[in-house]
């Protein structure tokens, strides 16, 4: 029920409560993703190799719109760590991330990226059409105005990745 209220919550802060500096500047569908980005990991456990750094690091591939309004998180504090944004050009140099954002720029790499994130335990977001359906964690999807999300258990469950039961309720689509 707490899990509940934080998303309607999450999803209905007005425009206005963004990082310093955002207002006005991004589209409000960026900032709600961006809010998703900095959520979902409160309803993931990852496996201990993933955890590797004193910050808990989302990376960032190709070239998401994301990008600007996230840096305003940096520093902020996400399980008990501080939270780094950091670009990364490709799996390689994503050694010490706990999320891997997707842009949709880079749906022709998915078959790179997605075995080697999930090898390494590493939660794959993006918010490319039908990402879940093609192997990533959780995609996001914005319909009639509202940000949903699908999630791929079976991918998470590979990548030894628990989501809460809670969090799964909440999903638009949970494929198995």
């Amino acid at each position: 029920m707490r899990l509940r209220w934080f998303l309607i919550l999450l999803l209905t802060l007005p425009p206005g409560v963004v990082p310093p500096g955002q207002a006005g500047e991004v589209p409000q569908e960026y900032l709600v993703k961006a809010r998703y980005l900095i959520s979902i990991p409160q309803y993931a456990e990852l496996p201990p190799q993933s955890m590797k750094g004193e910050s808990y690091t989302i990376c960032l591939t190709g070239e998401p719109p994301l990008t600007e309004v996230l840096a305003g998180y940096q520093g902020k504090l996400l399980a008990n760590r501080p939270l780094a944004i950091k670009a990364v050009e490709g799996i390689s140099s994503a050694e010490r991330c706990q999320v891997l954002f997707i842009a949709s720029s880079e749906r022709y790499r998915l078959q790179t990226l997605l075995p080697e994130a999930q090898r390494r335990g590493i939660l794959t977001i993006s918010d490319m059409r039908n990402f879940a359906r093609l192997g990533g964690m959780i995609g996001l999807q914005t319909v009639e105005n509202r940000v949903v999300f699908d999630v791929n258990l079976g991918a998470a469950n590979r990548a030894a990745i628990s989501l809460s039961a809670h969090f799964l309720k909440l999903a638009r689509d949970v494929i198995r």
